[in-house]
């Protein structure tokens, strides 16, 4: 008896054996990929996610990508001249007129008489935030030809005399520099161009009712260099 169970024992051991070899093995050893995903924290990227589990929503769809090319950055729009004083309406025409200065019918500096002149340099120096009179001239030398002297002539010549706002009324020093001598902030080029276009360009206007463009002050040659080379006034 006991050889018989010995037997069928046997027997069954190797049926269930040989199925096992048809099957190959029920737990295939880990391999060094199969660990690392198992000690892996979720999110990691090391899971396949190709099929969501049961219940879960299809995941959505990567939007396309706009803007610029992937590797390359878009040109920041430039700001307009940050640094830049913009246009505004003079606060000074009373007084200029106090000395007897008509904006509407003036004329260039040097025909202006002195003593309408000599009222009317407190107002410039104002205007451009100058401290005393040495913001032009030389102290105990007022006769003296200064740069800047030369400088404030032509800017009166060409933009006080010449110019109007954009109603076509008078303008005067402080309607572009209101209290600053440097009224342009020239550290980012195409933010200044992008200034000039928008102020100068756009809310100025011409005396003699010609078209007010880029030319009109930087000649049909667009010389930058306004005061050397068109003013011809060196640099110190």
């Amino acid at each position: 008896m006991v050889g018989t169970r010995k037997s069928l024992a046997l027997v069954i051991a190797l049926a269930i054996s040989g199925v096992a070899a048809a099957c190959g093995p029920s737990n295939p050893p880990d391999t060094a990929a199969d660990k690392q995903q198992d000690t892996a924290p979720a999110g990691t990227g090391t899971q396949d996610t190709t099929t969501p589990p049961a219940g879960s929503k299809d995941p959505q769809p990567t939007p396309p990508a706009t803007g610029a090319p992937s590797g390359t950055a878009e040109a920041p729009a430039p700001k307009p001249g940050k640094g830049s004083t913009p246009i505004k309406e003079s606060k000074m025409l009373e007084d200029v007129k106090k000395a007897g200065v008509n904006l509407a019918k003036t004329t260039t500096l040097d025909k202006i008489p002195l003593g309408q002149k000599k009222k009317l340099m407190p107002l410039f120096q104002k205007a451009l935030g100058y401290k005393d009179c040495q913001g032009c001239h030389v102290e105990g030398d007022f006769k003296k030809e200064t740069r800047n002297i030369k400088i404030t002539r032509g800017m009166w010549d060409h933009y006080v005399a010449a110019m109007r706002d954009e109603k076509g009324g008078a303008v005067f020093c402080d309607t572009c520099h209101e209290g600053t001598p440097k009224n342009l902030d020239r550290s980012d080029r195409k933010a200044m161009e992008k200034f000039m276009e928008d102020e100068y360009e756009h809310k100025l206007t011409r005396a003699d009712k010609k078209d007010n463009e880029c030319s009109t002050c930087h000649g049909d040659a667009m010389e930058l260099k306004i005061i050397e080379k068109l003013w011809g006034i060196a640099k110190n």
